[in-house]
């Protein structure tokens, strides 16, 4: 009887585990090797901007690499859809931890002075994984990100959006996402095939896709121009 009784808790005590964001193998096992950031000063989460954006306790903003998510506070209207939810989830994860920084490009910073890297918690967990993992951000690729941390984000991505996590649930069962698509080659940003600046691109550079879908696990990210996304509920 306590055999089994030990059996049920073990086995409860798995379950749970394998529920709570950002626990699952991928998130360490697979992680690409990088090299550590040195920042001075501590680095402790003390706010999430949004969530790809956190400021330290020494005041120093990190963007995180290879991410997006919906927009805050966008120039126009409300909040996009799972903007609070992707904050709310980077805020129960980073506030008041500690964490390393690792470098995904030559740059290691933005033209706005922010860190750009990959965020990891103490237990080699990274954050912006995490992030993209349960649905609560999407891959975003940028000048000079490292290319096997690229792949290993669209892994995540694809993973997510077979399961419908997070966002992808309600943006990808939107009359939006069977609507045609034009990628630019050149900056991998996509955009709603009528948008003007989608028009105006040079032949050569486009690429077509049939659904939203399509451009999201071709590893595009949305332009800013002619948004689509929708706002919050």
């Amino acid at each position: 009887m306590l055999r089994s009784l030990c059996l049920i808790l073990f086995l409860c005590c798995v379950l749970v585990a394998g529920a709570l964001p950002g626990t699952g193998r991928a998130q360490t096992d697979a992680l690409p090797h990088l090299e550590q950031i040195a920042v001075r000063g501590k680095t402790s989460v003390a706010s999430c901007l949004d969530g790809d954006t956190m400021q330290l306790t020494n005041r120093s903003r990190v963007r995180m690499a290879g991410i997006d998510t919906p927009e805050l506070k966008p120039r126009k209207g409300k909040p996009q859809f799972y903007a609070r939810e992707a904050r709310e989830l980077l805020t129960r994860l980073a506030r008041g931890q500690e964490v390393r920084f690792f470098a995904v490009d030559k740059e290691g910073k933005d033209k706005y002075g922010r860190i750009v890297a990959d965020v990891r918690l103490k237990d080699g967990r990274s954050l912006n994984g995490i992030m993209v993992r349960e649905g609560a951000a999407f891959f975003y690729p940028h000048k000079g990100l490292d290319k096997e941390y690229q792949d290993w984000l669209l892994g995540l991505q694809a993973e997510a959006i077979k399961e419908r996590r997070g966002m992808w649930a309600e943006v990808l069962s939107r009359p939006e996402a069977l609507k045609n698509y034009t990628g630019n080659r050149n900056s991998l940003r996509f955009f709603p095939a009528d948008c003007p600046d989608a028009q105006k691109m040079k032949p050569r550079n486009r690429i077509h896709f049939g659904t939203l879908m399509d451009a999201f696990m071709a590893g595009y990210a949305p332009a800013r121009v002619c948004p689509f996304w929708p706002e919050e509920k």
